[in-house]
């Protein structure tokens, strides 16, 4: 056995003793999960698993509208980073990679590796990677190298971002890859900030597609890019009760109800009163009014920390020309 294996799988072993680790708690609890859950044994090498063509065509038919929402995005995001030979890959809720980009002269290694399509990287496929632990915890982060379970994987470095649904299930994860990471994990600093924008703004192109026809809410800690680039929307029925959010949006309307995102039922449904110092007379009135500065008056209620957000709105559904509103909501200080 390799000396580097030796090292490896020593270490783990160590973790699973209960030893202290410097590993993030992250891959910690991951190789837990590994051994504990998944009865792996981190001295076996576990090749790459690649779906069939049948099962991946069943796998892209599911996530179809996700893949066409989310394409243009990725296409512009694998251009920014191709020269950087990073590998973006787009894994369903189950793992399998359902899209992909990355370098056709690198395609055999690629494939061999399993950053390719139909590629699947579930925590209990394939151990601690970027995709799977991103699935388990719900948070984004970087599996760097040795950080990965099965040792065949160590040479790779795969940060990972969880993409939502309008309900806050989680129904997509944005990997991007390197065979070969050339520093530290603190290098994936700047993937990390990368995948987790991919992922906000897939979701909110999500939001937009799915409320054509009712009131979207945007709102943003820093209003600066809130007319470009919003931090959080919220999608909101006739009734004034919310129906939809961003992940994003989820943490922070979780915030101010005093509960914890990962229970998004406890959110939606709720009235916009609960989170914003405004229903939807007052903001239909102000979007009739055609005033750019109009939800000037709409303040978000504290959260327990006293704080406030800033933010803004639309509601194509209540003006005749389709018309987008737009102000800066005050954020007290």
């Amino acid at each position: 056995m390799a000396a580097s294996k030796v090292h490896h799988v020593a270490e783990i072993e160590r973790v699973l003793d209960g030893q202290q680790s410097d590993r993030d708690p992250a891959v910690v609890h991951s190789w837990i999960r590994c051994v504990s859950e998944y009865r792996m044994d981190p001295a076996q090498k576990v090749r790459a698993h690649i779906v069939s063509s049948a099962r991946l065509r069943e796998h892209r038919e599911r996530s179809e509208r996700l893949i066409h929402i989310a394409r243009n995005g990725l296409s512009e995001l694998f251009r920014q980073v191709a020269g950087h030979d990073y590998v973006l890959l787009l894994a369903d809720n189950k793992g399998v990679t359902v899209d992909y980009f990355g370098d056709p002269r690198f395609e055999t290694e690629l494939r061999h590796a399993g950053l390719y399509l139909g590629s699947e990287w579930s925590e209990s496929r394939a151990g601690t990677c970027g995709v799977g632990s991103c699935m388990v915890t719900g948070e984004a982060l970087t599996i760097h190298q040795s950080d990965h379970f099965d040792e065949l994987h160590t040479p790779l470095s795969c940060t990972a971002a969880p993409i939502y649904d309008l309900h806050g299930a989680l129904t997509a994860v944005l990997d991007i890859s390197l065979l070969r990471p050339p520093g530290p994990k603190i290098s994936q600093n700047l993937a990390l900030h990368l995948v987790r924008q991919s992922a906000r703004h897939i979701e909110l192109a999500n939001l937009m597609h799915e409320q054509r026809r009712g009131w979207v809410l945007c709102f943003s800690r820093q209003s600066s890019f809130l007319d470009v680039d919003p931090e959080h929307a919220i999608a909101i029925d006739g009734s004034g009760h919310v129906v939809g959010m961003t992940h994003s949006a989820c943490r922070e309307l979780a915030l101010l109800a005093g509960c914890s995102w990962r229970e998004p039922q406890r959110v939606l449904g709720g009235p916009i009163g609960r989170f914003f110092q405004a229903d939807t007379d007052h903001l239909t009135r102000l979007a009739r009014a055609g005033c750019a500065d109009g939800l000037a008056g709409v303040n978000p209620r504290r959260n327990r920390h006293g704080q406030r957000a800033a933010g803004a709105g639309h509601a194509p559904s209540v003006c005749a020309t389709g018309g987008v509103y737009r102000g800066q909501l005050r954020r007290d200080t």
